[in-house]
Formats: structure tokens, sequence, C-alpha cells
């Protein structure tokens, strides 16, 4: 008899601090960002990345630089590396989400590119314009050896 795989979740991946407030609030809020239209939805973003999101690294300022530190620097930095999954089909991808979000086509294709260019695909990417319960998610942090642990179910 074979053992029945996880299922292939959708990953919100957060530092330390960000999960406190998550835990706080019982919610992932969507978000805002600095270069966001106003004419958009703010996003609670996931990704089906399994093992890391490359978009979801926090950006160090090194020397004057800006740069997307390691994943090591952000588990020190951050208070750790945490992600919480949900099942994919609780959230919204691709075309659906461009224009439940009010991304115009020309923004979601920029998105796209800045995605590629650090390693992740918008292929990947699933998201909410609503806050996402953090008791429907399971929570798991990154270790020392760079593996997740699963931390709450």
């Amino acid at each position: 008899m074979s053992k029945n795989p996880s299922p292939l979740l959708a990953w919100h991946y957060t530092l330390g601090a960000n999960l406190l407030r998550i835990l706080e609030s019982g919610y992932i809020l969507p978000a805002d960002h600095d270069d966001t239209p106003a004419v958009e939805c703010p996003v609670a973003w996931f990704s089906v990345n399994q093992r890391w999101e490359p978009s979801a690294a926090k950006s160090i300022e090194v020397n004057g630089v800006a740069q997307a530190p390691t994943l090591p620097v952000m588990r020190q930095l951050g208070n750790g590396v945490y992600r919480l999954g949900i099942v994919p089909r609780a959230l919204l991808s691709g075309e659906a989400l461009r224009r439940e979000a009010r991304i115009n086509k020309e923004r979601w294709r920029a998105l796209g590119q800045r995605a590629q260019g650090c390693g992740a695909s918008l292929s990947d990417w699933f998201g909410s314009i609503d806050p996402v319960a953090a008791s429907d998610c399971v929570i798991e942090v990154l270790t020392e050896d760079l593996k997740w642990v699963r931390v709450a179910s």
C-alpha cells in the first residue's frame, strides 16, 4: 500500500517578524507596495514553488547597493524565514488574478519580467485580494540546514 503524497500547497513566504503580525491579526493581509498603482487592489501573494520563491527575498543594502540576501542571511536578519501554505484552489492565478486585482496587462507583463529577472516564474504565483485566514494554513520554518519543517497545521 503506497502512502498518499502531500498535496501541493501555495506558499506565502515571510520573515519571523511578519509572521508575528500575521498570527496576531489572524490573517495574511493583501499588501500594497510602493510602486503599486492606486487603481490596483492589494494582493496577498503566494507561490507554488515548493523550495523558495525568489521574488519573496527582501532587499538589503550592502555598501550602498540594494541586493537580494541569501536565505541564511534572511534567516539571521529577519528572525527566521517562514512560509504559510494553503491549497492553491483557494486562490486565484494567472488571468483571473490579474483581472480581479485590476492589474493592467502592461504591468502584468512587467511583473513577469521582474519575476524572470530574479529567477522566479509568474506561472508559480497565486494570490488573493481578500485576507487569507492564517488558521487555514500550515506553517513551516526554514531550519539552519535550509530544510522546511512543519511547526503548525
